[in-house]
């Protein structure tokens, strides 16, 4: 974690200089003491007690026609007024701006938008059980104007063997594994970084927080193109620092993308079908003669 990794400083949660440089080399930057101690603290208490209460509701998604639920995960929006009234101190953050301006200031050219509607909150807890998220996206296309994430940890008991861990992995580069620590946020491009949760065998708190940007996903962002099918080492450089990779990304991580869906959805309701449509995805790209092998 030396790479963006740093206590905290003067300034919205401790981010620094060296914090957005890291964003603009790596697209992810880590930063631990993210919060007031105090402020973290309530967080947590706040999150557990809702989670206990078993009104949380459970994570959902949608694939094709259907919604499915993932396994062992709760998650509250923010957005719902009915969480905001039970989750009083993470409404408060929802509605502070705070964090947006800080990043505008020094990440000018990501074009954030301000406002509660420019941006999303979400609360999760992790009952473990090996609940696990698989590879993804967070901004995997339009009409999403996602940006940049904010994912912030809220575990002071963890410790290795505990999982929960976010994986991030860097365009055909190494994998960056970060452990869900208290008070530590993850920060990365939403449409440049591939990412995971591996499954946790004990509870897992965070919060997430996804800004949203009014030049996300041009048509350079999302249209492959022949210029980018090259293995020309300047070629592929650019598409590692292009949202572009998001096109070839499952046919280039087939075997982990499949690896990762059987391991989140564990035979649960989705998992065939979702396993069958990355399958017909990578084929289809296989076949393209400028893709396939």
């Amino acid at each position: 974690l030396e790479e963006g990794a740093g206590a905290a400083a003067d300034g919205v949660g401790g981010l620094t200089q060296e914090h957005f440089k890291s964003l603009r080399r790596e697209g992810y930057a880590i930063v631990d003491g993210f919060l007031d101690m105090a402020r973290a603290q309530r967080l947590r208490n706040e999150a557990l007690e809702f989670a206990k209460s078993g009104k949380m509701p459970a994570h959902k998604f949608q694939f094709g026609p259907a919604h499915f639920v993932k396994p062992h995960i709760y998650e509250a929006d923010m957005h719902d007024e009915s969480m905001q009234h039970a989750l009083p101190e993470f409404a408060d953050l929802l509605f502070d701006d705070s964090l947006v301006h800080s990043v505008m200031a020094s990440f000018p050219e990501l074009q954030l938008e301000v406002g509660p509607r420019a941006k999303t909150l979400k609360l999760q807890y992790n009952a473990g059980s090996g609940g696990c998220f698989p590879w993804h996206y967070d901004n995997a296309g339009r009409p999403s104007k996602r940006a940049l994430t904010c994912v912030v940890y809220l575990n002071p008991d963890w410790e290795e063997g505990h999982g929960g861990e976010l994986v991030m992995c860097p365009f055909l580069k190494p994998q960056v594994v970060v452990a869900p620590l208290m008070n530590r946020a993850a920060f990365f491009r939403s449409d440049l970084v591939l990412h995971r949760v591996l499954p946790a065998t004990e509870e897992r708190v965070c919060f997430t927080i996804w800004l949203d940007s009014s030049v996300i996903n041009r048509d350079e962002d999302c249209n492959l193109t022949a210029r980018h099918l090259s293995s020309e080492p300047e070629v592929v450089d650019r598409l590692r620092c292009s949202p572009v990779q998001r096109s070839v990304s499952r046919a280039v991580y087939a075997e982990e993308y499949e690896a990762s869906l059987r391991e989140c959805m564990a035979q649960a309701a989705g998992c065939e079908e979702m396993l069958q449509a990355h399958a017909a995805h990578v084929q289809q790209q296989s076949s393209h003669k400028q893709l396939g092998p």
